[in-house]
């Protein structure tokens, strides 16, 4: 049986980045989301907290130290103003694993919709890894950043309880990549959102490079048009945050079946 350690960032009195939501909160329902999911693939799942608690990071590493897991995710968001997602990789040991691990959770953070500030490093004075999550965590581990607590546009995508779990359903989907454990039939992604439909591969070219330089997951789907797709998603309601944040940017686009 596998394992997986989920880690939830802050906690209790530390309640981590504060603007449109709470970081401790939000990293809560993302890791419960992120748990409930790989529980159904009888995946073995410790996590470091389950209510809105203190949970210092020492007690997190020696916890998922303890549970000698086959892999670790921490569950973080940011602040600062930007936007998207972004995942940090071990420089260690681990180095290779986990930067598979990150890329396979990003590739599904980039599918459902979110922009993905991509998959980084950060090193200390000493040249290790800046975090002490990704230093001191003994298995290939990833510490996530969501999304940015104080953009109003961001945080509208992740504003409730069920938003928060599904983003952490993502990564579960990104663990199972990982894992190789194909998703059950019920989890594959049917929606997509539509931003053009041409005849002239020019046209449809620009478009597509100017939708993946704003850092969305494009895909092109052919029949009579070329048609220039953003996403991929279980729901439709999912879509239409998408197409929503799209509308908000002057791109029009709408909800359709891949």
């Amino acid at each position: 049986m596998k394992r997986v350690f989920i880690g939830v960032g802050h906690g209790g009195k530390d309640p981590g980045a504060v603007g449109y939501s709470k970081e401790s909160e939000s990293n809560l329902q993302m890791a419960l989301g992120m748990k409930s999911m790989l529980e159904k693939y009888d995946i073995l799942v410790a996590i470091s907290r389950i209510t809105e608690e203190n949970d210092p990071l020492r007690e997190e590493i020696k916890e998922a130290n303890l549970f000698e897991p086959d892999l670790a995710v921490e569950c973080h968001n940011n602040a600062g103003g930007a936007n998207g997602f972004e995942v940090y990789r071990q420089t260690n040991g681990y180095a290779q694993k986990s930067l598979k691990l990150a890329e396979c959770i990003e590739k599904q953070v980039v599918a459902s919709g979110q922009k993905s500030r991509g998959v980084k490093t950060k090193l200390n004075s000493s040249g290790t890894d800046y975090f002490g999550w990704c230093r001191e965590v003994r298995c290939p581990a990833v510490l996530c950043e969501g999304f940015f607590v104080d953009n109003k546009l961001d945080s509208l995508d992740y504003n409730t309880e069920a938003k928060l779990q599904d983003y952490g359903k993502i990564y579960a989907l990104g663990v199972l990549d990982y894992l190789e454990i194909l998703p059950k039939a019920d989890l594959q992604r049917d929606y997509t959102v539509q931003v053009g439909a041409f005849e002239s591969a020019e046209y449809a070219e620009k478009l597509y490079k100017k939708m993946e330089s704003m850092g969305y997951f494009v895909f092109l789907k052919q029949d009579i048009l070329m048609k220039i797709c953003i996403g991929k998603f279980a729901t439709k309601q999912e879509a239409q945050l998408t197409a929503d944040e799209l509308w908000k940017k002057g791109i029009e686009g709408f909800v359709t079946m891949f």
